[in-house]
């Protein structure tokens, strides 16, 4: 983990490549099993990213946002912050990059899910991905018109889903069909 985004001078230029990356920016360390997840899912779609832990009721928030929107290029903001997630709000408010809320511990919540960064206020707009695993796809295919890359494997997710769920149908139709 970066303490200062600001000054990884190796992830600006990814950043000003406009290709595609994403910062997952949590409230607490203590979000790190959920950080994981949204790593894992970063990984498989190959998506750089940098992870900085954040507090929203502090004024650093604001400021690292504003530097990186200096920095410019193509990102996502990830917001994962539990409870009222005003870091999302204060994220999207600030941020000239798209921000994505995938709050941690979503069965705690109302029918399992957080909606509290549904609520935020005017001004503050704001993605909502309630599964850390969908995470990646999402940011993939936010850039896929940027990055080939991006765009090649999501043709391959797609082909591959369709040819299980096809096989799966020959096996549940070969079985129905042979009386078993």
């Amino acid at each position: 983990m970066i303490d200062n985004i600001l000054n990884d001078h190796e992830f600006n230029k990814i950043m000003q490549s406009n290709t595609g990356c994403a910062i997952i920016m949590a409230g607490s360390d203590s979000d790190l099993p959920h950080i994981e997840k949204i790593i894992k899912s970063l990984d498989s779609w190959e998506i750089p990213y940098r992870t900085v832990i954040k507090s929203a009721h502090k004024q650093d928030v604001e400021e690292t946002i504003k530097g990186l929107n200096k920095i410019g290029g193509s990102y996502a903001l990830i917001a994962v912050a539990g409870g009222t997630d005003a870091l999302s709000g204060q994220a999207s408010f600030h941020s000239h990059a798209p921000v994505i809320s995938c709050p941690p511990d979503q069965e705690k919540y109302y029918n399992g899910i957080n909606e509290s960064c549904l609520r935020n206020p005017p001004g503050s707009s704001n993605a909502y991905v309630a599964r850390p695993d969908n995470v990646g796809k999402f940011i993939a295919q936010m850039y896929a018109g940027l990055n080939q890359r991006f765009n090649e494997l999501l043709v391959k997710s797609n082909e591959d889903k369709i040819m299980k769920l096809e096989e799966k149908g020959t096996i549940i139709y070969g079985s129905h069909r042979s009386g078993n």
